[in-house]
């Protein structure tokens, strides 16, 4: 017999894939170049973690400006 716990457990699981699979999935297609630089590449969607971090700070940051 399961305990308390057990199904308290079982509960949060079952809110976390609930909430996940509401989750808007974001793709990004492979371009050949870096998707914040611009720089050419071979694969992958930018050229170093400093790019993929500038991209990720921008695109959180454009809905709060477009309501400025």
């Amino acid at each position: 017999m399961a305990d308390i716990i057990d199904e308290a457990n079982e509960l949060e699981q079952l809110q976390i894939n609930a909430t996940l699979s509401l989750r808007k999935k974001e793709t990004m297609t492979f371009i050949g170049r870096c998707h914040y630089c611009e720089s050419a590449l071979l694969n992958g969607h930018f050229c170093d973690s400093d790019c993929r971090d500038d991209f990720e700070k921008e695109r959180k940051l454009k809905p709060q400006r477009r309501a400025a």
